[in-house]
């Protein structure tokens, strides 16, 4: 058992005096380390000493077994300075100054707290810890500094809180190794001039491309701070864009049969909606299945069509919301040229605007405004589509972690929390750090002490 306390504790026998046994209250077996008398240099005068001064008993936070049926204490000297008078606490690597954390447990917390779905709160009732001491010790080991730039950046942002300033937090990612650069408190214009600024400019001349969604505020930084990026607009908004401009005719149409709610078109547009978003290639059209709102057997494309015969402009915004996807996706071996992709481009303008359905009129102005970022999109890096695939990815991490803690007031620990979570490569400093980051609060009003 001894032996097992001092492996767990990070400490050898020939820095031990003794470990014996104490009693306990709840009847589990506790133990009292007193170290070695050593020699010690005084941290005022410099002079070597080795007379003790008192002792002081104080209980080691480490977690001994699952159970926590075994409490640590240690009994810490103080050593007095022969030249100069000055007391001191002996050094140890058992725990730090001021702290009844041991270094070994402040390690395995540290570790605890690296996957997404950790909590202070779990860690602090795994290792018997105050919650306010896990995230004392995560503030002073986890402090990461603001990245550069990659060479390839995706831009996006995330609901932070509600609670906060600024609701909307901004991120930017390395889209090769899928690692977060720095994540920003705000979205918005100023916010991030500020930020880019400060970036040199040999720093920002290196980035070739930059992805974002259909955000102007972004496109207008990327072209103000680097001049030689290639801004590019992720497909998947496009797309969604079109799927939003569809769902609201399918709605304006659900509406004229409200009236009756059993009929078959009111059942097929609102129980039947999701075919009418999946690509019409995808759709089953070999073998028919019995459909409970049809009554009989039918293939997913003769449900469509059946869906689409109910109104003529739902089937014009179908048809057009399938030509933009046959322009979008396509592979890098059947890819004709950017020149090609722009006549088709033009063509699907003309007709989303000449369609007379104000939903897709404006997806053909949406489509004009953004249509050199959406030829830019075009572009394969090791085989893959520049798009804003993997920020959307931590994002989708990022809700979860926020979920889990049930939010965070303090942004500056959700930030260190997310990209030490997010990013493997990213270590806890062994150093502590000297700069706090808590939050300050407003100050103590007058109050009456009680007698």
């Amino acid at each position: 058992m001894e032996k097992y306390i001092l492996r767990i504790l990070n400490l050898t026998p020939e820095d031990v005096k003794s470990i014996d046994p104490v009693p306990s209250k709840n009847g589990h077996s506790d133990y009292l380390i007193t170290l070695k008398v050593k020699d010690h240099f005084c941290p005022k005068c410099g002079c070597l000493t080795n007379r003790v001064k008192d002792y002081r008993i104080q209980k080691v936070k480490a977690k001994i077994f699952n159970d926590g049926s075994t409490t640590v204490f240690y009994k810490s000297r103080r050593y007095l300075c022969k030249e100069c008078g000055k007391a001191f606490k002996e050094r140890t690597t058992l725990i730090g100054d001021k702290k009844t954390i041991s270094q070994n447990t402040a390690a395995s917390i540290l570790e605890d707290l690296k996957p997404y779905n950790s909590t202070f709160s779990s860690v602090a009732r795994k290792y018997n810890v105050s919650v306010t001491s896990v995230m004392n010790l995560f503030d002073r080991h986890v402090q990461i500094p603001s990245g550069t730039v990659s060479e390839i950046m995706c831009w996006d942002e995330f609901y932070f809180s509600r609670h906060c300033k600024n609701k909307y937090a901004f991120i930017t990612l390395n889209f090769r190794n899928k690692a977060i650069i720095d994540i920003l408190e705000s979205r918005k214009t100023q916010f991030l001039s500020d930020y880019f600024f400060q970036i040199p400019t040999h720093l920002r001349n290196r980035v070739k491309i930059i992805i974002i969604d259909m955000n102007s505020t972004y496109r207008d930084i990327a072209h103000a701070f680097f001049k030689r990026a290639t801004v590019c607009v992720d497909s998947f908004h496009v797309s969604q864009y079109f799927n939003d401009a569809l769902n609201r005719i399918r709605k304006k149409v659900m509406n004229r049969y409200t009236k009756d709610k059993r009929s078959i078109e009111y059942r097929l547009l609102k129980q039947r909606r999701k075919l009418l978003f999946k690509r019409y290639s995808q759709l089953e059209y070999v073998e028919p299945r019995y459909d409970h709102v049809m009554k009989y057997h039918i293939t997913e494309r003769e449900i469509v069509r059946i869906i689409l015969d109910i109104d003529p402009e739902l089937k014009k915004a179908y048809e057009l919301k399938e030509q933009y996807f046959d322009f979008n996706q396509i592979t890098e071996e059947t890819y004709t040229g950017r020149l090609e992709k722009e006549k088709e481009l033009d063509r699907l303008i003309l007709n989303c605007i000449e369609s007379e359905i104000i939903q897709m009129a404006k997806c053909g102005k949406t489509l004009k405004e953004w249509k050199t970022e959406i030829l830019n999109s075009f572009i394969w890096i090791d085989g893959k589509r520049v798009s804003n695939g993997p920020v959307e990815g931590k994002n989708s991490y990022i809700k979860k972690i926020l979920f889990n803690a049930n939010g965070f007031v303090n942004f500056e620990r959700a930030r260190n929390k997310i990209m030490y979570s997010q990013n493997h490569s990213q270590r806890y400093s062994v150093n502590e750090k000297q700069r706090s980051i808590k939050r300050k609060g407003k100050p103590r009003g007058k109050y009456k002490k009680s007698n």
